[in-house]
């Protein structure tokens, strides 16, 4: 048995997967979390919905979790709401609110609002960034577990939506 091949072999692979830009080891993991994501579920900016939204998804839609991935792990806590109303009145409040309560657009809130799937981003410096988007019935059942609730009475009158905050595992922010 060749071992001086056989100790390189270990070396050989840590310096491949480093030169690859792939880690065996995340820089950030979700353990010991808790803490931050209770934090990051009393974020005031979750309760911010126009007067006639209603939240769907009970625990599905309202649980904080984190996620690893390959670049390290992220907290999030969600909320998803049906609003008896149009896209455009969502973003109108956003628009205002989000600002009054210390959350600034990063882009401007009529760029974007036209096209299906588009998300818009919040920055605050004292905040987690808060994310605003819009769900389809399909994809809240498909991706999330949600049942959205009944169908409109009127075809298009019932729109739902998702505002969520992410952070790091410690808490810290997480730019948009």
């Amino acid at each position: 048995m060749n071992m001086p091949g056989l100790r390189l072999l270990p070396a050989a692979l840590l310096v491949g997967a480093s030169l690859s830009g792939c880690s065996l080891v995340f820089p950030e993991t979700c353990e010991g979390t808790e803490a931050a994501l209770a934090e990051l579920d009393k974020v005031s900016a979750l309760t911010l919905r126009p007067a006639r939204a209603t939240p769907v998804g009970g625990e599905a839609g309202t649980a904080p979790h984190c996620t690893e991935d390959t670049g390290g792990a992220w907290l999030t806590a969600q909320r998803t709401y049906a609003y008896d109303g149009s896209r455009e009145e969502v973003l109108d409040y956003f628009g205002r609110e989000a600002p009054a309560a210390g959350w600034r657009p990063v882009e401007s809130l009529d760029s974007e609002r036209t096209r299906d799937f588009v998300v818009f981003c919040f920055e605050s410096k004292k905040h987690p960034s808060l994310t605003l988007y819009f769900d389809s019935p399909d994809d809240l059942r498909e991706f999330y577990g949600i049942d959205p609730g009944p169908a409109p009475a009127v075809p298009g009158s019932r729109i739902w939506f998702s505002v969520s905050v992410e952070a790091m595992p410690d808490g810290s922010r997480i730019d948009c």
